[in-house]
């Protein structure tokens, strides 16, 4: 039986490869996924925000042109109100509609009302020559881009009021009913303290002395500038 002079060595076991991750990088996974979910939701939501700003701004000049449609022969618009306006059709499908007649309600996207109120006395002692369609529950991060595109409408007075409840509109009924043609021209900017008649708005734009709208006075820290997360926006139209 012959033998090898060499001894004979014995094989070394292979280091066992490492497998699954450590805590560090799971943690890391974990945050980054974090990060990128955050970032799609922020993405989602803003997306949702545009798309409902311009359901609420393509349903503007169709709302205004139906009401002074139906009002265009009359003196004033006496009788107007949410429920009639409903009944004659100026709220279109991007408006929701809940209820029954005499107390139907009309939602624009963002899912607050829509309202529609007479100004009594817009231009004279119970005159009821003027119109206020009051969108509540408006972003104020999308305040700007409908009072702008609203403007571009043609319709001749806004109003912006910041909302100390989000969705509560702060352009009251009452507010409208005291709304003067005198204080849409003369309420100043800059924050200072809005005319009575107008119910607490802040005209950010009205008819100037010149017939111009005051588009520059979206920016006041009544209106589209509050530190409020939502305003309401009154179009105002009148004979």
């Amino acid at each position: 039986m012959l033998y090898s002079p060499h001894p004979v060595r014995q094989a070394r076991p292979l280091p066992h490869a490492q497998s699954g991750f450590t805590i560090v990088e799971l943690s890391v996974a974990v945050a980054i996924a974090g990060v990128l979910l955050v970032s799609a939701i922020a993405l989602v939501q803003v997306v949702l925000r545009q798309a409902r700003a311009n359901d609420v701004v393509s349903g503007i000049p169709r709302l205004m042109a139906q009401i002074d449609k139906i009002y265009t022969r009359a003196n004033n618009y006496v009788g107007l109100g949410t429920d009639v306006a409903v009944g004659f059709g100026a709220f279109d499908g991007v408006f929701d509609i809940a209820g029954t007649a005499p107390n139907r309600i009309a939602n624009n996207r963002f899912g607050y009302t829509t309202s529609v109120d007479v100004a009594t006395v817009f231009s004279g002692p119970a005159t009821n020559t003027g119109y206020v369609v009051t969108f509540a529950g408006i972003p104020a991060a999308s305040c700007a881009d409908i009072v702008s595109s609203a403007a571009a409408t043609g319709v001749r007075g806004i109003l912006v009021q910041p909302e100390a409840t989000v969705g509560v509109r702060s352009i009251t009924a009452a507010g409208v009913g005291t709304l003067a043609l005198a204080g849409m021209q003369g309420v100043p900017r800059g924050g200072a303290a809005p005319a009575a008649n107008t119910g607490g708005a802040a005209v950010v734009q009205g008819n100037l002395a010149n017939g111009a709208l005051d588009v520059a006075a979206m920016t006041d820290n009544r209106a589209c500038g509050t530190g409020n997360s939502t305003v309401s926006i009154g179009l105002v139209n009148w004979k």
